[in-house]
């Protein structure tokens, strides 16, 4: 869905004749080139993924602008530790397709990671719309995630979901500190 969305929000800015197409185009670019060659890994890196999430957050910002307001704050320590690919994207994605996007007023993601105890503790805070349906029942990204952090971690990682008061998500893994 980002993929095509993006492209043909691409168009329409090129038909407009906006000065706004070029720098939507090099944004996304800079995602794929981010995304593509790690699509078959098994284990990325903490500082790789963060490159992942601030190009689409880019992307999306642009799509966005007076709705979509961001923050991300990474320890230096957490850079270096391996996660499952597209981990921390896919909380990103829901945030902004599942909060933010359907929110007439927008909002703001927070993304945050550290090392704490142990473990990298990685949270996606927005301020959307919240989960309208039962935190229960995840949808097909959640899900997978939950199954790659499995197949890495096994029960030591957890995803949790909480929702946050008067609005929004917070969104929290937590897995063992492993590095290359």
């Amino acid at each position: 869905h980002f993929l095509f969305n993006t492209l043909a929000n691409v168009r329409e800015l090129v038909e407009s004749g906006s000065a706004q197409a070029s720098a939507v185009l090099n944004s996304l670019i800079a995602y794929l080139r981010a995304a593509v060659p790690r699509l078959h890994e098994p284990a990325t890196t903490m500082k790789q993924e963060i490159e992942l999430v601030r190009a689409y957050l880019e992307v999306m910002h642009m799509r966005m602008p007076d709705r979509l307001q961001v923050l991300v704050q990474v320890e230096d320590s957490a850079l270096n530790l391996h996660c499952p690919p597209m981990s921390l994207l896919t909380l990103v994605e829901n945030a902004v397709r599942h909060g933010i996007d359907p929110s007439e007023a927008g909002g703001r993601i927070e993304v945050r990671v550290a090392e704490e105890n142990g473990c990298c503790r990685c949270q996606v805070i927005d301020t959307g719309i919240g989960m309208q349906d039962s935190f229960d029942n995840i949808g097909t990204g959640l899900t997978n995630l939950r199954e790659r952090l499995r197949l890495m971690f096994g029960d030591a990682a957890q995803l949790r979901l909480t929702p946050l008061v008067p609005k929004g998500v917070n969104a929290e893994l937590v897995f063992p500190a492993r590095r290359g």
